[in-house]
């Protein structure tokens, strides 16, 4: 049966059951390694994933090296999401919550214009449970099930280094690591007939790099940065198991297999991303011994070669082709620091408000047509209080909530489209670790 038919109004007519710390039940997961994820943090999330241009001494940037030479202080980051998603086909719709929390990082200054982080945090997540049905002249009425989970983990350590006064560079190296697990099983109304499965899992264990610049320019109490990212075409090692058999249920329905047809196991290979290039601009004021801008406007262009991924060994990209495109419009502010001709002290006033919207074009085509999406986002982050135990000692912690919004797909030629609400929470931590011993 061809693949072209896995995203047809029949799509929704199974119960999607995934574990509430799943983080898709997208039928676009079926696809490649998975649905890819922002490598990003709560805040970089309310940004929309605008990484290229953004520099802050305050919170981490995991998708940007370049950016960790500006981190002023040791610095902990966790995060977590919720989403409410809302499939629909044009005739049904459903109704699926998922979300947990997945992120964590730390940034650690070694010397001026220098520092160093670890993350870890999801790359590509599989999740994804639906069923079709129809009538062949063969064999009769027949009902085909998919159920897909997984996905891969990032655990990413970064270096960068400002060489000189308005230049950054930096460098990421990501270990991924994690397995998808795929089946397709068949069964006939007709008991003359067998049922048939196929079960897939794939491990992928291997290194990807990318690396990142920034030109940082002063214009009085105003600031231009120019960001750019790099990330090459990667070929990641992988082992695939794989089994195609024939089976009846029994009254509880439970599986009872009969023959294997097919059996593969410890099969090793390959599979490919394709590289990805990102640029961005940030102009920002800022204002003195304030270590937030007042004010920011960034502009963010991606670029991914989706046309060279490939399946576990496969030749070609399959329904991914071409490139994906992302669009990026950003802006933040703070009240206290934006208005100056008269000092505001409520709390509200000190806390930095940021909002989005993005634009993507995924290059999976899928009955013809290429699956897109948009979406919004706005997000507050809140410092909920700061501490010194001896003098120059900083402590300060800083909570990021916001909502994502936005959709992905259509209704046209049998495809879905998904709807979706996320909450995003995040906390930083700040704290200076190494601090120069003074005497009186």
């Amino acid at each position: 049966m061809s693949k072209k038919t896995f995203l047809t109004t029949a799509l929704l007519a199974a119960v999607l059951s995934l574990h509430a710390q799943q983080l898709s039940v997208s039928p676009y997961s079926l696809f490649g390694a998975g649905w890819a994820q922002p490598q990003a943090n709560a805040y970089q999330q309310f940004l929309g994933g605008a990484s290229a241009a953004d520099r802050n001494p305050w919170y981490l940037n995991p998708d940007q090296p370049a950016s960790l030479s500006a981190i002023k202080y040791t610095t902990l980051d966790f995060g977590g999401q919720w989403s409410a998603i809302n499939q629909s086909n044009g005739d049904q719709s459903l109704l699926n919550r998922t979300g947990g929390f997945n992120a964590f990082g730390i940034a650690v200054p070694l010397i001026k214009g220098m520092g160093i982080s670890g993350s870890l945090r999801p790359y590509t997540v599989v999740g994804y449970d639906f069923q079709q049905s129809g009538k062949d002249s063969a064999f009769g009425d027949w009902i085909q099930k998919y159920v897909g989970r997984g996905g891969l983990s990032a655990a990413a350590l970064t270096w960068s280094w400002s060489p000189i006064k308005y230049l950054s560079v930096g460098a990421t190296a990501r270990y991924l690591f994690g397995s998808a697990d795929r089946s397709t099983k068949v069964y006939f109304t007709d008991g003359r007939f067998d049922f048939a499965g196929k079960v897939e899992r794939v491990l992928v264990s291997d290194w990807r790099w990318n690396a990142g610049a920034q030109l940082i320019l002063p214009l009085g109490s105003n600031e231009l940065v120019a960001g750019v990212q790099y990330e090459p075409r990667a070929e990641l090692a992988a082992i695939q198991n794989y089994n195609w058999y024939s089976f009846k249920t029994n009254s509880d329905g439970a599986e009872l297999p009969l023959d294997t047809i097919t059996a593969v196991n410890g099969a090793t290979g390959n599979i490919a991303f394709g590289g990805r290039n990102a640029v961005g601009l940030r102009w920002a004021t800022n204002r003195k011994n304030a270590l937030l801008p007042a004010w920011t406007l960034s502009g963010h262009y991606e670029r991914t070669n989706v046309g060279e991924h490939r399946d576990f060994n496969a030749v070609q990209s399959g329904f991914y082709r071409g490139y994906s495109q992302t669009f990026i419009a950003q802006t933040s502010v703070v009240p206290s620091l934006l208005i100056t001709k008269r000092k505001l002290s409520g709390y509200f006033s000190q806390v930095q408000y940021v909002a989005s919207l993005r634009h993507d074009r995924f290059g999976l085509f899928l009955g013809g047509q290429e699956v897109r999406g948009w979406s919004g986002n706005l997000g507050m982050a809140m410092p909920v209080g700061g501490r010194s135990f001896i003098p120059g000692d900083v402590k300060v912690a800083t909570v990021h909530v916001g909502l994502n919004f936005g959709s992905t797909g259509s209704v046209n030629n049998g495809l879905v489209r998904e709807q979706y609400l996320r909450a995003a929470v995040g906390l930083t931590l700040n704290d200076q670790w190494f601090m120069k011993a003074k005497f009186r």
